[in-house]
C-alpha cells in the first residue's frame, strides 16, 4: 500500500471534498465520504446524472485578465470575463487602475473588446500576430492573473507548444496548448516566440464535465481563441487608436507590461481577497477490480486520486495491488489513511 501526497493546507474550514460515485458497483464512494466526514470536512457525492452548474462557485466579484492593443487603453479579453458586470475595473501592472465600458461583444466566439472611460495612456500595448497561422510544435507562452485569492495580484507566465491548430470537435476558431490556463487566466494574451499575440487564453477542459462524459480526468487540455477572429471585430475608431503609434513589445517584460488583471463587480464587494476566497474543491476519483471470496468483497488493486478542481492538480494519489484478506473496506480505508497520515490530516 503506497500513498503519494502534494497537499498542503487542507483544512476542515475552507475544503469540500466532491466524491464520484461513477462506475463504483460494490459501493466504494460511502466509504471515502463517511471517513472525510468524520474529520469534519464538507463532502458531495458527484452523481453521473447531475448537472455541473451544482458545483459552480458564486462569487459576487470576478478576476480575468486581458491586455491592451493601443496606447489610448483599448483591450481585449474573453466576454465570459465581463458579461452583465455592472462596474468593470481595469489594475495595470504597475499597480495603476482605471475604469472601462464594453465596447464590442462577440458572444459566439467568447470575446469581449473594452474601452477606459476616461482617457489614458499606456506605457506598453500587444502587437498581434497571426491567429490563422498557429502551428503544431509551435512553442507559446501565457500572461495572466490565475487563481489571485492564493497566488496574489501579479502576473504569471506558463509556457508550452501548440498541442493542435485547432479545438474541441475541431473547432478552426480555437486552438489546443499545454500551458497551463487556470481560472483567473481567461482573457490573457497567448504569445508567440516573437512576443506578438496569437491567441486569447480562454479555457481548460473541465475535469468534471469529462469524469461525467468519459470517466476520467483530462490531462493539461487547454484552448485559446485565435486572435485573428478578435481583429475582424476591429471597427474603424479601434483601427485609428491601433495605428496612431505602433506597439513596441519585443521581450517578455514588455509583453506583461502590455498584460493587466480585470476585475468585476469590485465595487459590491469588500475589498480584501481574503474574503472574496471561495472554498477549496477537491475531487476524489478511483477506480478498481475486485472479487468475491465466499464471504466478502475484496480488492485486487485500488487507486484513489484527489484532485484540486482549481488547478487541476493531482495533489494525493493513494495505491493498492495484490492479494489480501481483508474486507473491500478496511483496505479503502486503510488508503485514506496512508493520505491522512502523509498531508497531515487529524
Amino acid at each position: 500500500m503506497t500513498a503519494y501526497v502534494t497537499a498542503d493546507h487542507i483544512t476542515t474550514k475552507d475544503t469540500t471534498f466532491i466524491v464520484s460515485n461513477k462506475n463504483d458497483p460494490i459501493g466504494v464512494a460511502p466509504i471515502i465520504s463517511e471517513e472525510l466526514s468524520k474529520l469534519g470536512f464538507s463532502v458531495q457525492a458527484f452523481h453521473s446524472n447531475q448537472k455541473m452548474h451544482e458545483y459552480e462557485p458564486k462569487l459576487t466579484a470576478a478576476f480575468g485578465s486581458g491586455f491592451f492593443i493601443s496606447e489610448d487603453g483599448m483591450l481585449i479579453s474573453n466576454l465570459h470575463v465581463v458579461k452583465d458586470a455592472s462596474d468593470i475595473t481595469i489594475k495595470k501592472v504597475d499597480g495603476e487602475s482605471f475604469k472601462a465600458r464594453v465596447i464590442i461583444a462577440d458572444g459566439k466566439n467568447d470575446i469581449s473588446i473594452l474601452k477606459p472611460l476616461e482617457p489614458i495612456k499606456v506605457s506598453k500595448w500587444a502587437r498581434l500576430g497571426q491567429g490563422g497561422n498557429v502551428k503544431i510544435g509551435d512553442p507559446i507562452k501565457i500572461i495572466g492573473f490565475p487563481l489571485i485569492d492564493l497566488l496574489g495580484r501579479h502576473p504569471r507566465v506558463t509556457e508550452g507548444i501548440v498541442s493542435a491548430d485547432v479545438g474541441l470537435m475541431d473547432n478552426p476558431t480555437r486552438f489546443q496548448v499545454s500551458a497551463a490556463i487556470q481560472p483567473g487566466n481567461s482573457g490573457g494574451p497567448i504569445l508567440n516566440e516573437k512576443f506578438h499575440v496569437i491567441g486569447i487564453a480562454t479555457e481548460k477542459l473541465s475535469d468534471l464535465y469529462t469524469l461525467k462524459k468519459t470517466g476520467t480526468v483530462p490531462q493539461n487540455v487547454n484552448f485559446g481563441i485565435k486572435i485573428n477572429y478578435a481583429a475582424a471585430l476591429f471597427n474603424d475608431d479601434i483601427r485609428k487608436s491601433m495605428e496612431a503609434k505602433t506597439s513596441d513589445v519585443n521581450s517578455l517584460e514588455d509583453a506583461i507590461e502590455a498584460t493587466a488583471l480585470i476585475v468585476v463587480n469590485d465595487i459590491d464587494t469588500p475589498k480584501s481577497v481574503a474574503t472574496l476566497r471561495q472554498n477549496r474543491r477537491i475531487l476524489v476519483t478511483y477506480s478498481y477490480n475486485y472479487a468475491w471470496d465466499g464471504f466478502y468483497y475484496t480488492l485486487l488493486r485500488f487507486n484513489m486520486q484527489w484532485i484540486d478542481e482549481n488547478s487541476g492538480e493531482i495533489i494525493a494519489n493513494g495505491n493498492f495491488s495484490g492479494t489480501s484478506f481483508s474486507s473491500y473496506e478496511t483496505i479503502v480505508r486503510n488508503v485514506l489513511k496512508e493520505i491522512f497520515a502523509k498531508a497531515g490530516i487529524k
